[in-house]
């Protein structure tokens, strides 16, 4: 039961206090939650599987309590997750810069998927790229907020699993040397 209810705290809560911080910060200052909890289980969640579930389950949540268009923020998590996922197979992303670095990313790339699915499900809605001024105050506080935010999630998975998760070690490959 424990781990049902901390993942359902996490996944409904998370949107809420997203909402609870909406009229005290301006739209541009606000960090998106959701997709640094999305990053943070995908570092710290092993099995690949259920961090799907879990990450389209958070995007769904995301899309309810927004009114955005169904599956659209499920669709861009589950992408975030994959994209997190196989870049953290391939590079270290434990410690604060790496995981700012890559939250920095994984915010453009997630503005670039909002704007694109919204002009692509909107009918007479052209492409237009995401304003500048909105864009830049957002990835520099979803960038500092990241460690943060990965460091309560991998504590939450820990608690939950019963097990120190919080870090998915680095798969290296050795190459024999012969003379």
């Amino acid at each position: 039961m424990k781990p049902v209810a901390a993942i359902f705290a996490l996944v409904f809560g998370i949107p809420m206090l997203q909402g609870a911080l909406a009229p005290f910060l301006p739209p541009a200052f606000r960090p998106d939650l959701a997709l640094l909890v999305v990053f943070a289980l995908t570092l710290a969640w092993r099995n690949t599987a259920t961090g799907l579930v879990l990450a389209a389950v958070c995007g769904f949540v995301v899309d309810l309590f927004s009114g955005a268009l169904l599956g659209q923020h499920a669709l861009l998590s589950v992408l975030a997750f994959v994209a997190v996922r196989a870049l953290s197979v391939h590079v270290s992303l434990i410690g604060a810069l790496p995981q700012m670095t890559c939250a920095a990313a994984l915010t453009v790339a997630h503005a670039i998927g909002i704007v694109g699915l919204t002009a692509f499900f909107t009918p007479g809605a052209d492409f237009s790229p995401p304003r500048f001024w909105v864009v830049v105050p957002r990835v520099a506080v979803n960038a500092i907020a990241a460690p943060g935010v990965s460091w309560i999630v991998s504590g939450l998975v820990a608690w939950v699993v019963g097990e120190d998760v919080g870090r998915r070690p680095l798969r290296i490959a050795t190459r024999r040397w012969v003379p």
